[in-house]
């Protein structure tokens, strides 16, 4: 294989296609990591903590002590614990299921790996100035490609659906 100048200006632009894919999906997957986490956050754990803490306060005994008038009202009061608990346990299942965190989780590590990428992809000019390097710039370049394509097969999809600002 012939390393001249041409080659080089090929692993050239094939470096500069791999830097902007890796800072579109870094970005990208940093996104849906915080989207994923602001999620988990808002519609499942502040909901669970707020209901938590009410049920706690109305199975307490200073509430059963303080509504002992109007029966209809003990009857509700009553009633009202066992409604709590079911939607607390509906949205901790639904945190299981859902599985949010570990989605956030997943889409950090692959942006991390992205932007370790990208700084690689961003000081390949300072690593191979000119063609004198052309063979190590080649091995450099299919480093990269290899790299990406390991990322690619492990992030978890980055599409628009089910993703989108909360």
């Amino acid at each position: 294989m012939a390393y001249d100048e041409a080659h080089f200006t090929s692993v050239k632009l094939e470096v500069l296609r791999h830097l902007e894919d890796a800072e579109t999906s870094k970005l990208a997957h940093w996104d849906a990591a915080a989207t994923y986490e602001r999620r988990h956050k808002i519609f499942i754990g502040l909901p669970a903590l707020l209901l938590s803490l009410l049920l706690t306060w109305l199975l307490s005994s200073d509430t059963k002590t303080f509504f002992t008038g109007d029966s209809g009202l003990k009857g509700l009061l009553n009633s009202v614990p066992v409604a709590l608990s079911l939607i607390v346990s509906i949205l901790s299942g639904l945190g299981a299921f859902l599985n949010f965190n570990e989605l956030a989780s997943k889409h950090r590590t692959a942006a991390e790996n992205l932007n370790a990428l990208w700084r690689d992809c961003k000081n390949w000019d300072t690593d191979y100035p000119d063609s004198s390097l052309c063979e190590k710039a080649v091995q450099a370049v299919q480093s990269y490609r290899q790299r990406l394509n390991e990322v690619n097969r492990d992030a978890p999809p980055n599409s628009k659906m089910g993703v989108e600002e909360c």
